[in-house]
């Protein structure tokens, strides 16, 4: 049993041992430089776009070579900003990095070519050079250049994160806009219906005056008819009725249907026998 308990114990410390044994492996572990790497690349640049400047400087002289130049070394500007961010990208702005670095560089890396081969003197700077660098060089490095920087400031990253904010910003405003229409809408609407309230009550006001007005014709129209009625000369009756426009002639009371009264005349018995 002890045997056990100590084997048991023996194991757990190897396995202790080995895993303090991986984290100070993993701990002395170091990726390689890349300072030196970074150091010639920047100089090797530097270098291309040195021997860009000097073939167009010497193969077309005045003003316009050095324009040339200038856009030469601003395209090997461009294509060393591409190869140094291409690993830290991703996407279209990765794709835009590529292909603007492999073709800015190859330009570069021709033209480089014929600015040192005629630098060491190994061969002098032909005429098909000179009309490519005098006539051709320009507009193709400039067009180059400038479909270069459009594409990766359009698919660079902060550009997105700014798209995706007016597309919020847009959605935003057009929120705000759709509810300030429907609170437009609502008071329009509620302008309408108080209109239309006002119509009713108004027409209900004039019916209840008119009403109250045929309430009175009424009251009137029945004094007239009691008053004639309670004179007791017929002339006077009649003359005052005419006069006011009202019927003299007594009416007979209702009578109550399922009854006789005594205007009815004798009635002949039933026979009841």
């Amino acid at each position: 049993m002890f045997d056990s308990i100590r084997n048991w114990l023996s194991r757990t410390d190897r396995h202790e041992a080995d895993r303090r044994a991986l984290e100070a492996e993993a701990r002395q572990f170091r990726l390689p430089s890349e300072t030196l790497p970074q150091i010639f690349k920047y100089l090797f640049f530097a270098g291309l776009g040195f021997l860009n400047y000097r073939l167009f400087a010497h193969a077309v002289p005045g003003a316009w070579g050095q324009a040339t130049g200038c856009v030469a070394v601003m395209s090997e500007a461009i294509a060393l900003y591409s190869t140094h961010n291409y690993s830290r990208s991703s996407g279209f702005f990765r794709l835009s990095l590529g292909v603007a670095g492999v073709l800015l560089m190859g330009f570069s890396l021709v033209h480089g070519t014929f600015s040192i081969l005629d630098l060491i003197g190994a061969a002098d700077i032909s005429d098909a050079v000179r009309y490519y660098s005098r006539v051709v060089a320009f507009p193709l490095l400039a067009g180059l250049l400038g479909i270069a920087v459009v594409a990766i400031t359009m698919a660079h990253p902060k550009n997105i994160v700014r798209l995706r904010q007016a597309w919020a910003h847009t959605v935003i405003a057009i929120g705000r806009a759709e509810a300030a229409s429907e609170l437009q809408l609502m008071r329009a609407q509620s302008v309408v219906e108080q209109a239309r309230l006002d119509r009713q009550r108004e027409r209900t006001r004039r019916e209840s005056e008119y009403l109250q007005e045929v309430e009175k014709l009424i009251a009137v129209e029945e004094r007239k008819r009691q008053m004639i009625g309670a004179i007791s000369d017929p002339g006077l009756r009649e003359a005052l009725a005419r006069d006011m426009g009202v019927d003299s002639t007594p009416q007979a009371p209702p009578r109550r249907p399922g009854f006789v009264s005594q205007d009815d005349g004798p009635k002949k018995r039933r026979n009841w026998i």
